[in-house]
């Protein structure tokens, strides 16, 4: 295997030079780990811990789990059988990136990015738990860290509602993706909130489901749909209601109801709540390294997950063709290893004349 040349990060000494630093180390950041340690590539996954993967919700639809498997379990397992395969973890934030000549350099600082608060304290310490197992090192002040390749997998965050136990009902039942967990709604009363043609949609598709939908705006604003849709609601037996949520009261993590901030502060009891938000792609990197974004924000990918910026690949949520779904999120860190590899090959390896896509 490659072995990084330099100190080790945590050292302070000198900037350690790795074949590949993977940004991010959920399930497309350790799905890129593991197949570029079997290319035998030194390479770091750098992690904040607050990403999705810390979440309480179980993934169902992803092949080989019959009975389902938790998010935050496939992130432990995917960081051991990374290590493996000769990863190295850092944990800290990555504040800068920039060209170094052929490599780029990543600027790192000691702590976390937990501003956002993504994942329980349960699965935050699970995670510490299996990090000090494997020897995650955590950056002490500020480091940098020299890399030939990098790979995005820096994911999302999702402006959920604030409420008191928000954070335990995320994947328990609040959601926000219905191609991840519409399944189980079958039959439950569901709440969407949200108020454009996005909730609309979602609030029909539920139907699929279960007969008992309600949807509400959410910022007390109404709709900002044309009123044929909300005709659509009606003829559909969806309840919809203009007025802002005003509490969602909730219990180890199920919510009971959706309180309405209206004059008879109307209270729908719900099993489940589904929000309807653009998750905030966490592009800073990205737009450091002058990597093209789309309109909203995501990384602009081909199908082999290159970037506009030759050696800077992107996988999972950040990216403008991922779906929000583990699997595509694992397919993608695949396909961007693939390419980082590729990318490292040694000129004679590579056929001549032929250029990397």
């Amino acid at each position: 295997m490659n072995e990084p040349v330099g100190a080790l990060p945590g050292g302070g000494e000198a900037a350690a030079v790795y074949d590949c630093v993977i940004v991010g180390g959920g399930p497309a950041g350790l799905s890129a780990a593991v197949n570029l340690g079997r290319f035998r590539r030194s390479l770091l996954v750098i992690d904040d811990r607050d990403g999705r993967s810390l979440w309480s919700q179980t993934t169902r639809n992803y092949l080989g789990f019959p009975d389902g498997i938790p998010a935050a379990e496939i992130r432990l397992l995917g960081r051991r059988q990374a290590a493996n395969y000769g990863a190295r973890f850092l944990l800290g934030r990555v504040t800068g990136a920039e060209r170094a000549g052929e490599l780029f350099r990543l600027h790192v600082e000691g702590g976390t990015g937990r501003d956002g608060a993504a994942g329980t304290d349960a699965n935050v310490t699970r995670d510490q738990e299996v990090g000090r197992d494997l020897g995650e090192v955590s950056a002490s002040g500020a480091e940098q860290i020299l890399a030939r390749t990098v790979i995005l997998a820096t994911g999302v965050r999702d402006p959920f509602p604030r409420f008191p136990g928000w954070d335990q009902c995320v994947g328990r039942s609040l959601f926000w993706c219905i191609l991840c967990d519409g399944f189980e709604t079958i039959d439950k009363a569901v709440g969407v909130v949200g108020d454009d043609e996005a909730a609309i949609e979602m609030a029909l598709d539920l139907l699929d489901y279960t007969s008992r939908v309600t949807i509400a705006s959410g910022n007390g604003g109404g709709f900002s749909v044309p009123e044929s849709r909300l005709a659509d609601l009606a003829a559909n037996g969806i309840v919809a209601h203009a007025a802002r949520v005003a509490s969602y009261p909730n219990s180890n993590g199920r919510i009971e109801a959706l309180v309405l901030d209206d004059a008879d502060n109307t209270r729908i009891p719900v099993d489940m709540v589904f929000t309807v938000h653009v998750p905030i792609a966490r592009n800073e990197l990205a737009r450091q390294l002058g990597v093209q974004l789309n309109a909203i924000g995501q990384i602009v990918v081909d199908t082999e997950q290159h970037t506009n910026v030759h050696g800077v690949y992107a996988a999972g949520d950040a990216t403008s063709v991922h779906d929000h779904q583990v699997s595509a999120a694992v397919h993608e860190g695949n396909q961007a290893a693939c390419a980082a590899n590729y990318h490292l090959y040694r000129p004679a390896q590579k056929a001549p004349n032929q250029e990397e896509c």
